[in-house]
Protein backbone atom coordinates (compact mmCIF):
# COMPACT_ATOMS: atom_id res chain seq x y z
CA UNK A 1 0.00 0.00 0.00
CA UNK A 2 0.99 3.34 -0.76
CA UNK A 3 -1.26 5.37 0.94
CA UNK A 4 -4.02 4.60 3.82
CA UNK A 5 -7.06 6.90 4.62
CA UNK A 6 -7.33 6.76 8.41
CA UNK A 7 -10.81 7.02 10.38
CA UNK A 8 -10.95 9.33 12.90
CA UNK A 9 -13.34 8.73 16.21
CA UNK A 10 -12.99 5.41 17.50
CA UNK A 11 -10.05 4.14 14.99
CA UNK A 12 -7.09 6.44 15.33
CA UNK A 13 -8.80 8.13 18.68
CA UNK A 14 -11.17 7.78 21.49
CA UNK A 15 -14.30 9.24 19.78
CA UNK A 16 -14.74 12.91 20.26
CA UNK A 17 -11.31 13.34 21.64
CA UNK A 18 -7.77 13.90 21.30
CA UNK A 19 -6.46 11.71 23.19
CA UNK A 20 -3.57 9.90 20.93
CA UNK A 21 -1.93 6.72 22.13
CA UNK A 22 2.02 7.06 21.60
CA UNK A 23 1.54 3.82 20.16
CA UNK A 24 -0.46 5.39 17.23
CA UNK A 25 1.28 7.97 17.05
CA UNK A 26 4.80 5.64 17.05
CA UNK A 27 2.42 3.58 14.14
CA UNK A 28 1.86 6.11 12.07
CA UNK A 29 5.75 7.76 12.04
CA UNK A 30 6.74 4.48 11.33
CA UNK A 31 4.62 3.78 8.36
CA UNK A 32 5.50 7.91 6.74
CA UNK A 33 9.31 6.98 7.42
CA UNK A 34 9.26 4.04 4.94
CA UNK A 35 7.00 6.32 2.81
CA UNK A 36 3.35 5.33 3.18
CA UNK A 37 1.49 8.56 2.80
CA UNK A 38 -1.48 8.85 5.39
CA UNK A 39 -4.71 10.92 5.94
CA UNK A 40 -7.34 11.43 8.49
CA UNK A 41 -10.74 10.82 6.89
CA UNK A 42 -13.30 11.87 8.94
CA UNK A 43 -17.63 12.76 8.96
CA UNK A 44 -16.42 14.76 12.60
CA UNK A 45 -15.87 18.63 11.88
CA UNK A 46 -14.53 19.02 15.16
CA UNK A 47 -11.49 20.82 16.21
CA UNK A 48 -10.44 17.73 17.87
CA UNK A 49 -9.92 16.86 14.35
CA UNK A 50 -7.73 19.36 13.05
CA UNK A 51 -5.38 18.55 16.67
CA UNK A 52 -4.96 14.96 15.92
CA UNK A 53 -4.40 15.52 12.22
CA UNK A 54 -1.73 18.21 13.31
CA UNK A 55 -0.01 16.01 16.11
CA UNK A 56 0.20 13.28 13.84
CA UNK A 57 1.59 15.37 10.49
CA UNK A 58 -0.86 14.27 8.14
CA UNK A 59 -3.92 15.86 6.14
CA UNK A 60 -7.32 16.32 7.31
CA UNK A 61 -10.43 15.44 4.92
CA UNK A 62 -13.63 16.52 7.53
CA UNK A 63 -17.03 16.59 6.86
CA UNK A 64 -16.60 13.47 4.96
CA UNK A 65 -20.52 12.06 4.79
CA UNK A 66 -18.44 8.75 4.66
CA UNK A 67 -19.77 6.29 2.77
CA UNK A 68 -20.26 8.74 -0.29
CA UNK A 69 -17.54 8.48 -3.13
CA UNK A 70 -16.54 11.66 -3.41
CA UNK A 71 -15.38 12.05 0.59
CA UNK A 72 -13.42 8.71 -0.14
CA UNK A 73 -11.64 10.53 -3.45
CA UNK A 74 -10.77 13.88 -1.47
CA UNK A 75 -8.56 11.46 0.35
CA UNK A 76 -7.15 9.83 -2.44
CA UNK A 77 -6.41 13.34 -3.56
CA UNK A 78 -4.91 14.45 -0.46
CA UNK A 79 -2.98 10.34 -0.38
CA UNK A 80 -2.04 11.20 -4.07
CA UNK A 81 -2.42 7.60 -4.81
CA UNK A 82 -4.19 5.66 -6.84
CA UNK A 83 -7.35 3.59 -4.93
CA UNK A 84 -5.62 0.27 -6.20
CA UNK A 85 -2.65 1.24 -4.10
CA UNK A 86 -4.60 2.73 -1.40
CA UNK A 87 -6.96 1.61 1.87
CA UNK A 88 -8.87 2.92 4.11
CA UNK A 89 -9.04 1.33 7.75
CA UNK A 90 -11.77 2.23 9.72
CA UNK A 91 -14.25 0.83 12.97
CA UNK A 92 -17.02 0.72 10.93
CA UNK A 93 -18.82 -1.81 8.12
CA UNK A 94 -21.24 0.73 6.78
CA UNK A 95 -19.31 3.86 6.48
CA UNK A 96 -15.27 3.03 6.83
CA UNK A 97 -15.86 0.19 4.70
CA UNK A 98 -18.47 0.21 2.51
CA UNK A 99 -16.98 3.91 1.39
CA UNK A 100 -13.81 2.42 0.36
CA UNK A 101 -14.89 -0.52 -1.43
CA UNK A 102 -17.13 1.62 -3.60
CA UNK A 103 -13.93 3.44 -4.73
CA UNK A 104 -12.17 -0.26 -5.29
CA UNK A 105 -9.60 0.36 -1.90
CA UNK A 106 -8.48 -2.16 0.28
CA UNK A 107 -10.10 -1.63 3.35
CA UNK A 108 -9.57 -2.82 7.03
CA UNK A 109 -12.48 -2.98 9.58
CA UNK A 110 -10.93 -2.76 13.18
CA UNK A 111 -12.36 -2.92 17.07
CA UNK A 112 -13.54 0.39 17.84
CA UNK A 113 -11.50 1.88 20.56
CA UNK A 114 -13.93 2.81 22.84
CA UNK A 115 -17.67 2.62 23.09
CA UNK A 116 -18.93 5.74 23.39
CA UNK A 117 -20.23 6.92 20.24
CA UNK A 118 -22.75 9.06 18.47
CA UNK A 119 -26.41 7.60 18.88
CA UNK A 120 -26.76 6.98 15.13
CA UNK A 121 -23.49 5.44 14.97
CA UNK A 122 -24.80 3.04 17.81
CA UNK A 123 -27.83 2.47 15.70
CA UNK A 124 -25.11 1.36 12.25
CA UNK A 125 -23.68 -0.87 14.60
CA UNK A 126 -26.90 -2.85 15.55
CA UNK A 127 -27.27 -3.07 11.64
CA UNK A 128 -23.88 -4.01 10.90
CA UNK A 129 -23.96 -7.38 13.64
CA UNK A 130 -25.81 -9.29 11.00
CA UNK A 131 -23.63 -8.61 8.30
CA UNK A 132 -20.60 -8.79 10.38
CA UNK A 133 -21.93 -12.62 11.77
CA UNK A 134 -22.83 -13.69 8.29
CA UNK A 135 -19.25 -12.32 6.87
CA UNK A 136 -17.23 -14.37 9.74
CA UNK A 137 -19.43 -17.74 9.15
CA UNK A 138 -19.05 -17.51 5.36
CA UNK A 139 -15.03 -16.99 5.89
CA UNK A 140 -14.51 -13.28 4.72
CA UNK A 141 -13.65 -11.57 7.98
Amino acid sequence: MRGIALDLDNTVVPWHTTALSPAVADWVSNLRAGGVRLCLLTNNYGAQAFAVARALGIPLVKGALKPAPPAFRRALLALETPAEKSAVIGDQLFTDVLGGKLLGMRTVLVKPIGRRELPTTKLLRLLEAPVLAKLRRCGRL
